[in-house]
Protein backbone atom coordinates (compact mmCIF):
# COMPACT_ATOMS: atom_id res chain seq x y z
CA UNK A 1 0.00 0.00 0.00
CA UNK A 2 1.48 3.24 -0.98
CA UNK A 3 0.58 5.33 2.19
CA UNK A 4 2.04 2.59 4.03
CA UNK A 5 5.62 2.71 2.15
CA UNK A 6 5.43 6.17 2.28
CA UNK A 7 4.53 6.36 6.22
CA UNK A 8 8.06 3.86 6.76
CA UNK A 9 10.53 6.27 4.40
CA UNK A 10 9.34 8.87 6.60
CA UNK A 11 9.67 7.09 10.00
CA UNK A 12 12.92 6.05 8.79
CA UNK A 13 14.22 9.53 8.29
CA UNK A 14 12.80 11.04 11.34
CA UNK A 15 14.31 8.00 13.38
CA UNK A 16 17.82 8.87 12.08
CA UNK A 17 17.22 12.87 12.31
CA UNK A 18 16.27 12.35 16.03
CA UNK A 19 19.65 10.53 16.27
CA UNK A 20 21.51 13.15 14.90
CA UNK A 21 20.05 15.89 17.64
CA UNK A 22 21.01 13.52 20.20
CA UNK A 23 24.57 13.09 18.95
CA UNK A 24 24.76 17.10 18.63
CA UNK A 25 23.20 17.52 21.83
CA UNK A 26 24.32 15.46 24.18
CA UNK A 27 26.86 13.28 22.33
CA UNK A 28 27.46 9.82 23.96
CA UNK A 29 31.23 8.48 24.35
CA UNK A 30 30.14 4.85 25.33
CA UNK A 31 31.01 4.98 29.16
CA UNK A 32 27.96 6.79 30.22
CA UNK A 33 25.09 4.61 32.25
CA UNK A 34 22.05 4.88 29.81
CA UNK A 35 18.28 3.78 31.59
CA UNK A 36 16.13 2.88 28.09
CA UNK A 37 12.90 3.41 29.22
CA UNK A 38 9.91 1.82 27.29
CA UNK A 39 13.05 0.01 25.51
CA UNK A 40 12.09 -2.79 23.00
CA UNK A 41 14.05 -5.03 19.83
CA UNK A 42 12.71 -3.25 17.02
CA UNK A 43 13.38 -0.94 13.73
CA UNK A 44 12.34 1.94 16.23
CA UNK A 45 13.41 1.15 19.40
CA UNK A 46 16.56 -0.61 19.57
CA UNK A 47 18.68 2.83 17.95
CA UNK A 48 20.42 3.46 21.73
CA UNK A 49 20.79 -0.45 22.51
CA UNK A 50 23.45 -0.30 19.51
CA UNK A 51 25.45 2.58 19.70
CA UNK A 52 26.98 0.89 23.22
CA UNK A 53 29.23 -1.67 22.83
CA UNK A 54 29.32 -2.35 26.40
CA UNK A 55 25.73 -3.20 26.66
CA UNK A 56 26.50 -3.61 30.10
CA UNK A 57 26.25 -0.19 30.74
CA UNK A 58 22.54 0.22 29.33
CA UNK A 59 19.47 -0.50 31.72
CA UNK A 60 16.68 -1.13 29.37
CA UNK A 61 13.45 -1.02 31.23
CA UNK A 62 9.64 -2.11 29.96
CA UNK A 63 6.66 -2.86 31.51
CA UNK A 64 6.07 -6.09 29.74
CA UNK A 65 8.46 -9.09 30.27
CA UNK A 66 7.89 -10.22 26.45
CA UNK A 67 10.02 -7.52 25.53
CA UNK A 68 12.43 -7.33 28.01
CA UNK A 69 12.64 -11.19 27.52
CA UNK A 70 13.88 -10.29 23.77
CA UNK A 71 16.28 -8.06 24.43
CA UNK A 72 17.80 -10.45 26.87
CA UNK A 73 18.02 -12.49 23.80
CA UNK A 74 19.02 -9.97 21.23
CA UNK A 75 21.55 -8.05 23.56
CA UNK A 76 23.30 -10.01 25.78
CA UNK A 77 24.54 -8.83 28.94
CA UNK A 78 22.37 -6.07 28.96
CA UNK A 79 20.58 -5.13 31.98
CA UNK A 80 16.52 -5.38 32.13
CA UNK A 81 14.18 -4.19 34.64
CA UNK A 82 10.28 -4.39 34.40
CA UNK A 83 9.45 -1.24 35.66
CA UNK A 84 6.20 1.61 35.21
CA UNK A 85 7.71 4.76 34.31
CA UNK A 86 6.06 6.91 36.26
CA UNK A 87 7.75 4.87 39.71
CA UNK A 88 10.97 4.49 38.63
CA UNK A 89 13.10 1.60 40.96
CA UNK A 90 16.15 3.99 40.76
CA UNK A 91 18.10 6.21 43.19
CA UNK A 92 18.26 9.92 42.26
CA UNK A 93 20.55 10.46 39.37
CA UNK A 94 20.99 6.75 38.71
CA UNK A 95 22.13 7.36 35.16
CA UNK A 96 24.32 9.66 32.85
CA UNK A 97 21.25 9.86 30.21
CA UNK A 98 17.78 8.98 30.39
CA UNK A 99 16.49 8.15 27.17
CA UNK A 100 13.06 7.54 26.21
CA UNK A 101 11.30 6.99 22.22
CA UNK A 102 7.94 7.49 21.92
CA UNK A 103 6.48 6.75 24.86
CA UNK A 104 5.52 9.03 27.30
CA UNK A 105 1.88 9.15 25.02
CA UNK A 106 0.94 5.49 25.86
CA UNK A 107 1.59 6.31 30.22
CA UNK A 108 -2.18 7.12 30.88
CA UNK A 109 -3.61 11.00 31.84
CA UNK A 110 -1.81 14.40 31.61
CA UNK A 111 -1.35 13.50 35.25
CA UNK A 112 0.71 10.21 34.75
CA UNK A 113 2.81 11.49 32.25
CA UNK A 114 3.84 14.65 34.56
CA UNK A 115 4.82 11.74 36.97
CA UNK A 116 7.28 9.77 34.19
CA UNK A 117 8.85 13.73 32.92
CA UNK A 118 9.10 13.85 37.07
CA UNK A 119 10.72 10.85 37.46
CA UNK A 120 12.91 10.92 34.38
CA UNK A 121 14.25 14.81 35.43
CA UNK A 122 14.63 12.37 39.35
CA UNK A 123 16.81 9.45 38.17
CA UNK A 124 18.66 11.58 35.08
CA UNK A 125 21.75 13.66 34.90
CA UNK A 126 20.79 14.41 31.29
CA UNK A 127 17.40 12.77 29.18
CA UNK A 128 16.32 12.73 25.55
CA UNK A 129 13.08 11.91 24.89
CA UNK A 130 10.69 12.01 22.05
CA UNK A 131 7.19 11.64 21.73
CA UNK A 132 4.62 12.22 18.35
CA UNK A 133 3.74 16.25 17.63
CA UNK A 134 -0.24 16.49 18.62
CA UNK A 135 -0.97 19.17 16.36
CA UNK A 136 0.67 17.16 13.12
CA UNK A 137 -2.15 16.60 11.32
CA UNK A 138 -1.23 12.75 10.49
CA UNK A 139 -1.58 10.39 13.27
CA UNK A 140 1.38 7.90 12.89
CA UNK A 141 -0.40 5.35 15.36
CA UNK A 142 -3.88 4.91 13.79
CA UNK A 143 -2.43 6.48 10.21
CA UNK A 144 -5.26 8.58 9.80
CA UNK A 145 -5.19 12.48 9.13
CA UNK A 146 -6.51 15.31 11.32
CA UNK A 147 -7.57 12.52 14.08
CA UNK A 148 -5.25 14.00 16.74
CA UNK A 149 -6.77 17.37 16.44
CA UNK A 150 -9.52 15.58 18.74
CA UNK A 151 -10.47 15.51 22.19
CA UNK A 152 -8.49 12.23 23.61
CA UNK A 153 -12.18 10.41 24.13
CA UNK A 154 -13.14 11.30 20.31
CA UNK A 155 -10.15 10.54 18.61
CA UNK A 156 -10.39 7.08 20.25
CA UNK A 157 -14.08 6.37 19.02
CA UNK A 158 -13.15 7.75 15.08
CA UNK A 159 -10.21 5.24 15.70
CA UNK A 160 -11.99 2.28 16.77
CA UNK A 161 -14.22 2.68 13.52
CA UNK A 162 -11.82 2.41 11.23
CA UNK A 163 -7.67 2.74 11.56
CA UNK A 164 -4.53 1.18 10.96
CA UNK A 165 -3.93 -2.59 12.46
CA UNK A 166 0.04 -2.52 13.05
CA UNK A 167 -0.51 -6.11 13.80
CA UNK A 168 -2.45 -7.08 10.47
CA UNK A 169 -0.71 -4.50 8.34
CA UNK A 170 -4.40 -2.86 7.35
CA UNK A 171 -6.47 -0.88 7.69
CA UNK A 172 -10.04 -2.40 9.67
CA UNK A 173 -12.64 -1.92 12.20
CA UNK A 174 -12.29 -2.51 15.46
CA UNK A 175 -9.07 -0.99 16.80
CA UNK A 176 -7.72 0.37 20.41
CA UNK A 177 -5.69 3.37 20.62
CA UNK A 178 -7.22 4.21 23.98
CA UNK A 179 -3.85 4.15 25.65
CA UNK A 180 -2.54 7.05 22.69
CA UNK A 181 -2.69 10.43 24.36
CA UNK A 182 -0.53 12.76 22.14
CA UNK A 183 1.01 16.09 23.83
CA UNK A 184 2.15 19.45 22.51
CA UNK A 185 5.37 21.35 23.21
CA UNK A 186 3.27 23.69 25.11
CA UNK A 187 2.69 20.58 27.20
CA UNK A 188 6.32 19.22 27.57
CA UNK A 189 7.67 22.80 28.07
CA UNK A 190 5.54 22.71 31.44
CA UNK A 191 6.41 18.92 32.20
CA UNK A 192 10.50 19.71 31.18
CA UNK A 193 10.37 22.73 32.60
CA UNK A 194 14.46 23.01 32.95
CA UNK A 195 14.53 21.39 29.26
CA UNK A 196 14.78 22.41 25.28
CA UNK A 197 11.59 20.78 23.29
CA UNK A 198 12.71 20.93 19.97
CA UNK A 199 10.46 20.41 16.95
CA UNK A 200 12.39 18.61 13.91
CA UNK A 201 10.47 17.93 10.72
CA UNK A 202 10.91 15.91 7.71
CA UNK A 203 7.58 17.23 5.92
CA UNK A 204 6.24 20.52 6.38
CA UNK A 205 5.12 20.51 10.23
CA UNK A 206 7.42 19.05 12.93
CA UNK A 207 6.26 15.41 13.03
CA UNK A 208 7.60 14.88 16.30
CA UNK A 209 8.68 16.72 19.52
CA UNK A 210 12.32 16.13 21.51
CA UNK A 211 13.13 17.39 24.92
CA UNK A 212 16.47 17.60 26.03
CA UNK A 213 17.89 18.64 29.25
CA UNK A 214 18.78 20.06 31.92
CA UNK A 215 19.30 23.48 30.61
CA UNK A 216 21.69 25.85 32.05
CA UNK A 217 20.05 28.84 33.79
CA UNK A 218 20.73 31.08 30.64
CA UNK A 219 18.37 28.54 29.12
CA UNK A 220 21.38 27.15 27.04
CA UNK A 221 22.70 23.17 27.10
CA UNK A 222 25.90 22.75 29.24
CA UNK A 223 28.59 20.89 28.26
CA UNK A 224 27.88 17.21 28.79
CA UNK A 225 30.70 16.16 31.42
CA UNK A 226 33.41 13.60 30.24
CA UNK A 227 32.62 9.94 32.30
CA UNK A 228 35.12 7.50 32.80
CA UNK A 229 34.92 4.49 31.90
CA UNK A 230 34.33 1.96 35.11
CA UNK A 231 33.24 -1.54 35.59
CA UNK A 232 29.25 -1.50 35.47
CA UNK A 233 27.80 -2.29 39.03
Amino acid sequence: MAITALFNRLSLRSRRIKMALLERHLPLLGTERVLDIGSQVDSQSRQVLERFPDKSRITAANLFPEHLDAIRAAYPGIHTVQADARKLPFEDKSFDLVYSNAVIEHVGTLADQQRMADEIRRVGKRWFLTTPNKWYPFEFHARMPFVSWLPPRWMHRVTRLWGYNHVAGRYQRGNDFSDVHLLTARQLRRMFPDSLVLRPRVTFWPETLVVVGPVAPDGTLPAPPRVAASPSP
